[in-house]
């Protein structure tokens, strides 16, 4: 999920270059309608899949899995989901009432303004929000080739709306499916008077009456071999299997299968199809195939610790590797206009396909860009562009001297510093630390265990006294290492007054404290430290040693 539609890139007057060659790998930090509406950028009938988790309309705030210096230690604000009518409401709406081709959206909009509880008072949130998100549905059918498919992800609060949308602009005929993920009562809270929600929605369009991809999804159940169901059985060696109905095989294709063993014969006679399950010394394994509701995904809550980011809303990569497998195939373009953490992404990588990401914060772009290198070390840092990101020491000064708070965000997103840090307790300051890496050390023969970097980030002067507090802001935490980035002319009073401690693994040693450049970031070069993070699937074991950090 992306930010707030309204706002723009944090890097202003962009011109977009030229499209690149292959249309792949390739992020924008900026409102996702700008770069819809830029045929330059997103050439019409490019996209084979559009997934997009927008806001949800939930009247919510959600922060940066980081806290701020420049807002006073409070977290650090990733979007609002706040809907307010307003001038830019009142303009779309009225641009889509005089548009032929749209004047059944501004219908849609004002029957939302009369069912809101806000009617009457011209400040209907769902209006405003279903005006925001017209605005980009509409581009984004210029961009879906017309064999390509749109996914919706939404929850309940506005998923009827959004379905009216979509079968306006992509055409009633262009629906494909409602999945609902089910992730189950697991955290569900109750509420006075109705039960408890535990699902969203995904609403399947295709651009067109053309066919879409689609690759029918199977799951394995797994049945105890001491404990089959009636539909399995075995036969005389051991091997289970499951029939089903000879159907229309031809009496030649049943007398192959006869040669094959396949043919299972009922006691009343009747020739049923055998289909030889897999095994092991305790269980079978039947695959079966997936519906339009999805309860085998659990959500973030229950996803292993190192696939969790922080990033709010972050849904698992199984569910985007599975929206993904479904209806797109290898080689094709996945556009996500609200990437988020960069999921979308990440599963499109690891199935073989191009993408697009789209998101309004600085921050996000650099965490996805280390995410993506972290979990495909094939990958250079060159072979990901970012557009709207400082791509020169002098665009990073102008942010820094813009933004300051914009500029420590861009670089502890860039770095990969997305650990959540607990407020130290110190009003109006952030303890030294703007943001938090995690690092894991190898050592033969041991599990992974997770330890942390303090990131403490300088867009102007940094003096001795600043690199010797970061030491003791280091040891305060119970932190490994600290980073101090900063600006190229910077780093010799780092060098020459950092504490010269080191500490080590089996693959070598690091200092305790050590500079980054702005320029060293911008080349993509790593840190002086161990693997920044375990790719998915790989088990921590060792508990978060800042969460037991001391209070002031």
């Amino acid at each position: 999920m992306g930010g707030n539609l309204r706002a723009r890139g944090a890097v202003r007057g962009i011109v977009w270059p030229a499209g690149h060659a292959d249309m792949n790998r390739i992020l924008f930090a900026d409102d996702c309608l700008d770069v819809l509406r830029d045929e330059v950028a997103l050439p019409g009938q490019s996209v084979d899949l559009i997934y997009l988790d927008p806001p949800f309309n939930s009247n919510s705030r959600y922060n940066l899995p980081f806290r701020g210096k420049y807002k006073t230690g409070r977290p650090v604000e990733a979007f609002h989901d706040t809907w307010h009518w307003g001038e830019e409401e009142e303009a779309a709406l009225s641009a889509f009432a005089e548009g032929p081709s749209t004047r059944f959206l501004a219908d849609i909009i004002r029957v939302a303004q009369h069912t809101d509880p806000a009617r009457g008072r011209r400040e209907s949130s769902l209006a405003a929000y279903l005006a925001n998100m017209a605005a980009r549905l509409i581009p984004m059918r210029r961009v879906l080739k017309s064999t390509g498919t749109i996914v919706l992800h939404c929850d309940p609060s506005a998923d009827a709306y959004l379905r009216i949308l979509l079968s306006a602009i992509f055409g009633g005929r262009s629906y494909r499916n409602e999945i609902v993920w089910s992730y189950g009562g697991r955290g569900a809270k109750a509420i006075a008077r109705q039960f408890p929600g535990n699902h969203d929605v995904l609403l399947v369009y295709g651009a067109g009456e053309k066919a879409s991809p689609y690759n029918q999804q199977f799951r394995n159940e797994v049945h105890p071999l001491d404990d089959l169901p009636s539909h399995i059985r075995l036969d005389g060696e051991g091997n289970p299997f499951k029939t089903s109905p000879r159907g229309d095989y031809t009496d030649q294709s049943i007398a192959e299968l006869e040669k094959q063993g396949r043919i299972h014969r009922t006691k009343n006679g009747n020739i049923r199809i055998k289909y030889y399950l897999g095994r092991d010394d305790n269980n079978v394994f039947e695959q079966k195939m997936i519906g339009d509701v999805w309860d085998d995904i659990p959500d973030m809550m229950h996803t292993p610790r190192d696939e969790r980011l922080g990033y709010p809303t972050q849904k698992p990569v199984r569910l985007l590797e599975r929206v993904i497998s479904a209806f797109s195939n290898a080689g094709d373009l996945v556009l996500d206009p609200f990437c988020g953490c960069g999921t979308t992404l990440h599963a499109a990588e690891k199935l073989g396909r191009r993408w697009i990401g789209v998101d309004i914060s600085t921050f996000a772009t650099g965490l996805i860009r280390e995410r993506i290198l972290s979990n495909f070390p094939n990958l250079d840092h060159d072979l990901i562009e970012v557009r709207g990101v400082p791509e020169t020491i002098a665009d990073a000064r102008a942010l820094a001297d813009r933004d300051k708070f914009e500029f420590e965000k861009w670089t502890c997103g860039a770095i990969g510093a997305h650990g959540m840090f607990r407020e130290p307790g110190e009003k109006g300051a952030d303890g030294g630390v703007d943001g938090v890496l995690e690092f894991y050390p190898f050592r033969l023969g041991e599990a992974p265990r997770k330890q942390y970097a303090i990131i403490q980030v300088k867009g102007g002067r940094v003096t001795p006294d600043a690199c010797r507090a970061l030491y003791a802001t280091v040891k305060r935490f119970n932190a490994t290492a600290g980073v101090m980035v900063c600006f190229p002319e910077y780093m010799s009073t780092v060098e020459n007054n950092r504490n010269i401690d080191t500490f080590t693994d089996d693959a070598g040693t690091y200092p305790v404290i050590q500079g980054h450049s702005i320029e060293d970031l911008l080349q993509g070069k790593p840190l002086n430290l161990p693997t920044h993070r375990l790719r998915s699937g790989a088990r921590v074991t060792q508990p978060d040693l800042l969460d037991d950090a001391p209070e002031g």
